[in-house]
């Protein structure tokens, strides 16, 4: 009976090798999601980046006395920096106002109310398609 015993205290080397075939295939699985996550995390300081640059236009026409804000296509859709190095370079922006009615619809004359409508447009990176985060706003006559 004792000689038994002895014998069940160590582990075998095909109990070893199927321990560190589920290990490696857990490790693998776990490396494998590293790139991707990278992928998620970019993607999201991409739109992050899109919305604090929408609000930062969007802000500064508001900051404008009502008839000084201009009426059209304030900013074309263009890069934002011409130098590849800076981050802005892969963001692009329109800017555009118009007159809205009492019924929030497209006025072509002025009745007191201007849509400020900003959209920046970015790659996204998963998908590698053209992203956009757009925001508007509303002046109005004092």
């Amino acid at each position: 009976m004792l000689k038994n015993n002895l014998n069940n205290l160590g582990m075998s080397l095909v109990e070893t090798m199927v321990a560190l075939l589920i290990l490696m295939v857990a490790f693998i699985g776990l490396i494998s999601s590293f790139p991707f996550s990278q992928t998620i995390v970019k993607t999201a300081e991409n739109s992050t980046k899109a919305a604090y640059l929408a609000q930062d236009k969007l802000e500064q026409l508001l900051a404008l006395n009502y008839d000084n804000i201009p009426v059209g296509t304030v900013e074309a859709k263009q890069r934002l920096s011409a130098d590849s190095s800076n981050y802005l370079y892969y963001f692009q922006r329109q800017t555009t106002v118009s007159y809205l009615d009492g019924d929030w619809q497209t006025s072509v004359s002025d009745t007191g109310m201007k849509k400020i409508s900003v959209t920046v447009y970015y790659t996204n990176s998963i998908s590698k398609k053209e992203s956009s985060y757009g925001i508007s706003a509303l002046a109005s006559q004092r």
